[in-house]
């Protein structure tokens, strides 16, 4: 008996323009940002996005338009020059596919803190050799800043806060400390050490301004359920399925992060915090 052998033809993937067009996806827009001309606002701004943008454009659709959409809901701009937000691909060896997710950088976390109304005082810098000066009576980091010690090493990173209220919170961890952090919790850092893949070597500055300061606001500022900080601060590099985060970076050996070019400029991401 002869057998025919059989050709299959590779589907081709639809272009993301059109692909964003489809019923499922106008629905899911629909449905999160509710009115119809800010719906169109949005489809408008991410094709474009992604139009320009080769890296994300092999990612998987449904997660694209994901997170943009808590981008747009956080009121965050994803523009690299404002450095607020950036969606960035990464490798989901679990799934074996390729999908993006919404990275915050330090100036989102601090606008969003801004917009809350709750925060007198906001902010995360680098501490310099020769500014620490001791520790209070209440085991907190005393620094006397001075524009003399710009050009000295970097020793540490130092987030505050002051609510209106008069509560007040600061968070000082040492380079030492940001290292194990990094080595702790992020397989590309353990992973890629040095390599293109670590971001934390190629942006350890605004990887541990932003893991200092996510931490502080993560443990100690005021977020109620609906709060945009608590959002941004649940979304950032996370796959979001159904409303759950899952954090990638934080599964060792199950996936990788594929960085591109210099998208984090400032404004890198960080992964999922565990308070130590």
């Amino acid at each position: 008996m002869e057998t025919k052998n059989k050709i299959v033809e590779k589907k081709e993937r639809p272009k993301f323009s059109v692909a964003i067009q489809s019923d499922a996806m106008k629905k899911l827009i629909s449905d999160t940002l509710g009115d119809k001309e800010i719906a169109r606002a949005f489809t408008a701004d991410i094709v474009s996005l992604v139009a320009t943008r080769p890296d994300i454009q092999d990612c998987d659709f449904g997660t694209i338009v994901s997170a943009a959409l808590t981008a747009y809901t956080l009121k965050l701009p994803l523009s690299k020059s404002l450095g607020f937000a950036h969606i960035v691909p990464y490798k989901d060896n679990k799934d074996n596919i390729k999908k993006a997710q919404l990275q915050i950088g330090w100036k989102g976390l601090v606008q969003l803190g801004q917009r809350s109304g709750a925060f007198e005082k906001l902010g995360v810098r680098e501490v310099h050799d020769g500014e620490w000066a001791g520790i209070d009576e209440f085991g907190e980091d005393i620094f006397k800043f001075s524009h003399d010690c710009d050009n000295n090493k970097i020793i540490g990173y130092y987030a505050y806060f002051k609510l209106i209220n008069g509560f007040s919170k600061t968070s000082y961890w040492t380079t030492e400390k940001c290292e194990r952090h990094a080595t702790r919790y992020s397989t590309a850092h353990r992973l890629y050490k040095g390599g293109a893949n670590d971001i934390w070597s190629s942006n350890f500055d605004a990887m541990a301004k932003k893991t200092v300061l996510k931490n502080l606001l993560n443990g100690y500022a005021p977020m109620s359920v609906d709060s945009e900080l608590k959002l941004a601060i649940l979304a950032d590099q996370s796959d979001i399925e159904d409303g759950d985060y899952r954090y990638l970076d934080n599964e060792q050996g199950k996936s990788t992060i594929n960085l591109t070019d210099d998208i984090f400029d400032d404004t890198p991401s960080v992964e999922e915090e565990t308070k130590e």
